[in-house]
C-alpha cells in the first residue's frame, strides 16, 4: 500500500486488499440513502412528480440533492463498518458523516461492527424560522390581543 494514494473502487473491495492494522484514519461520507420520497414518486412506472412549482419534488424523487448515488444501504451494514475495523490501527479514529434522518441506523452498524461509540458530532439547523421577526414583539402582540379579548384597559411596556 503507498502512501498518499487515491484509491477509485468500490470501498469494500479496495479495502480487503489493505493488510490489517495499517490504516490510521478513516474519513468518509457514505451514501445518506434519503431516498423515501424516491419510494413515492421515482419508480419505474410510477407518476412522475408534479406538485409544486420549484421541481423539488421532481428533484428529490431522483435522490438527495437529485442525485441518484444517494440509494443503497452501504451505510447500514456492518459489513463495511467490520472492514474498516480490520484495517483500522490499534487506537486508530473513524469520522463518518450521515444525514440526520439516517444517521442511527448508520450509528446502529458502526457499533454492532465492533467500534466504541465515543463522540457524536452533530450539525443541527433550523429551517423556515422568519429571520426578519422580533419574537418579544410577535409574542406582546399576542398577549395584546388576548387582554383586549378580555377588556383589560392596562397597557404592556416592552423594554
Amino acid at each position: 500500500m503507498k502512501l498518499n494514494k487515491i484509491y477509485n473502487g468500490d470501498c469494500l473491495d479496495v479495502m480487503k486488499t489493505f493488510p490489517d492494522n495499517s490504516i490510521d484514519t478513516i474519513i468518509t461520507d457514505p451514501p445518506y440513502h434519503l431516498t423515501s420520497i424516491v419510494k413515492r414518486f421515482g419508480k419505474k412506472g410510477s407518476a412522475p412528480a408534479k406538485f409544486g412549482t420549484d421541481g423539488a419534488f421532481q428533484r428529490a424523487s431522483k435522490g438527495f440533492m437529485g442525485k441518484e448515488w444517494d440509494g443503497g444501504n452501504i451505510a447500514f451494514t456492518t459489513e463495511l463498518w467490520k472492514e474498516c475495523l480490520r484495517v483500522l490501527k490499534p487506537g486508530g479514529t473513524l469520522l463518518s458523516f450521515g444525514g440526520s434522518r439516517t444517521y442511527h441506523r448508520m450509528a446502529c452498524a458502526v457499533e454492532d461492527a465492533g467500534f466504541i461509540l465515543k463522540d457524536c458530532i452533530m450539525y443541527m439547523y433550523g429551517t423556515g424560522f422568519p429571520k426578519s421577526l422580533n419574537i418579544g414583539k410577535a409574542i406582546l402582540k399576542q398577549i395584546e390581543k388576548e387582554l383586549k379579548k378580555q377588556n383589560v384597559k392596562e397597557k404592556i411596556i416592552w423594554k
